[in-house]
């Protein structure tokens, strides 16, 4: 991380910090100075310099806020930019849906936690450090150094354990993957056991909140002691106004190395943080080859169950294939590793092309059909979007009418013939289609594949067909997985 971008935060604050040191001192000073009852004239030089300082306060504390917060965003921006590009490379995760949202849960609450460095951690503990240094140099006092650096290893050293959420997070997550079978048999045992794993962790977080008060409420109390100790060692050299004076600044002082503790505790859960190492992702590697389709020696399974054990395919460009199987053959694994969702175990896998695919698992964009084919393709034509869609039997559709999320205003096979008119649009020499007649009845399903094999002919495509059926897929050459 380059520290110079932080150093115009760092000076804005600091100058912040001083400037309401100073105020503290010259309201003190004026004060103490006025309860003498000498003449207004000596004291102008004291009213102008608080009214002096008190315009600097508001007007660095605004800065250092403006300052602080545009590095933070932009700095904010960086990291999420980076963290999603790193988890885009391991997406989709073998264990599921639910492990992928407790992994994007943990990078977005990382990200916050990350961004909180410069306000939390370097901010605080450069000013105190700094204003150490210089009432140090102005006292000629080595107890103030001391105090700050008891600060910051007591800090170090002292561990408070943070509330555990990992029953709670994996009930909730139980209760969600199960939704379907609580609807029907009824929530009331995993509403209980959820309620209690909540009433646990909301107790641990108290006591957690109450020994960090605890925490940083004894370390008050011992900085406001060494100050004690430090002023009373500058009452037997000063006078009463100069005391004054002291005291107050000390007290502004108190409030800066009172941010030390927490500063520390963020510092620590910032160095436990760990963002996707890029070394050790196994990304998928697609190589390059004459023909439509090349794998050799293909490996590949789930949490030790092969799908996939040195298997070979060669398919030829232009060809149109059906590729059936029972359900767990591998049809749709075969997909997500020809579209580099998954990289495999062991193997290669080439390509003569880029791939456009339709999957069940397709996600619909809610705004509208062009805005659906304008994500995937952005300078697609209105015509080149109705050709599509015309040759899927939706040439009556609005284009421009909202389908809700995740196309919830769709039916069925309506959704999942606005799949394959994605996939037509796209500009891709290999079109997968997993299960393209589900939901149709036999003449619709018969049409659909006379439709696609006359288009991806006309376009040279090589066209690959998912199925588990084989009884409308006649016209296509077949691979039959699972034997």
């Amino acid at each position: 991380m380059d520290f110079k971008r932080f150093l115009p935060a760092i000076v804005a604050n600091l100058s912040a910090a001083l400037s309401e040191i100073l105020l503290m001192a010259s309201a003190a000073w004026l004060i103490a100075s006025a309860a003498l009852h000498p003449p207004l004239s000596k004291l102008s030089i004291g009213i102008t310099l608080v009214r002096t300082a008190g315009i600097s306060r508001a007007a660095l504390r605004y800065a250092d806020r403006f300052i602080s917060h545009k590095i933070i965003f932009k700095l904010l921006d960086d990291l999420r930019e980076e963290i999603f590009l790193r988890a885009a490379k391991i997406f989709p995760l073998k264990s599921g849906r639910s492990h992928e949202g407790e992994l994007l849960h943990a990078l977005t609450v990382s990200a916050d936690l990350l961004k909180d460095f410069l306000p939390r951690v370097v901010l605080p503990l450069s000013t105190a450090a700094l204003v150490t240094i210089l009432l140090t140099y102005f006292l000629r006092e080595p107890l103030l150094p001391i105090i700050f650096l008891a600060n910051i290893l007591l800090a170090a050293l002292i561990k408070i354990e943070q509330a555990d959420d990992s029953t709670y997070r994996e009930k909730i997550l139980d209760f969600s993957d199960g939704r379907d079978e609580l609807k029907i048999f009824g929530a009331a045992p995993a509403v209980k056991a959820l309620d209690e794993a909540a009433k646990d962790f909301g107790a641990e977080s108290l006591n957690f909140t109450t020994r960090q008060i605890n925490f940083d409420t004894a370390f008050k109390i011992l900085n406001a002691a060494g100050f004690f100790f430090i002023l009373l060692k500058l009452g037997a050299v000063v006078d009463t106004i100069a005391l004054t004076v002291w005291t107050l600044i000390f007290l502004a002082t108190l409030e800066i190395f009172s941010q030390i503790p927490s500063a520390i505790r963020t510092w620590k859960k910032i160095r436990a943080v760990k963002i996707i190492d890029d070394k050790k992702i196994q990304a998928a590697q697609i190589l390059q080859t004459d023909k439509a389709i090349e794998i050799k020696n293909l490996t590949f399974g789930y949490a030790g169950e092969k799908i996939f054990d040195d298997f070979n395919l060669t398919i030829e460009r232009g060809e149109k294939i059906a590729i059936v199987g029972e359900s767990g053959a591998g049809k749709t694994t075969l997909l997500y590793l020809l579209t580099k969702l998954f990289p495999p175990d062991n193997g290669t896998i080439a390509l003569g092309g880029k791939i456009a695919a339709s999957t069940f698992t397709n996600y619909i964009f809610s705004k509208s059909i062009r805005h659906n084919f304008q994500m995937l393709r952005e300078n697609i034509s209105d015509e080149e979007i109705l050709s599509a869609l015309k040759l899927c039997g939706l040439e009556d559709f609005e284009i421009d009418s909202a389908i809700g999320e995740d196309g919830e205003n769709l039916s069925g096979g309506e959704r999942n013939r606005l799949q394959i008119a994605l996939a037509l649009a796209q500009d891709a020499e290999i079109l997968i289609l997993d299960e393209p007649t589900a939901g149709l009845d036999k003449n619709r399903a018969e049409k659909l594949i006379a439709d696609l094999i006359d288009a991806a002919q006309k376009k040279n495509r090589t066209l690959l067909i998912i199925t588990h059926d084989s009884n409308y897929f006649t016209e296509l050459g077949r691979i039959e997985l699972g034997r």
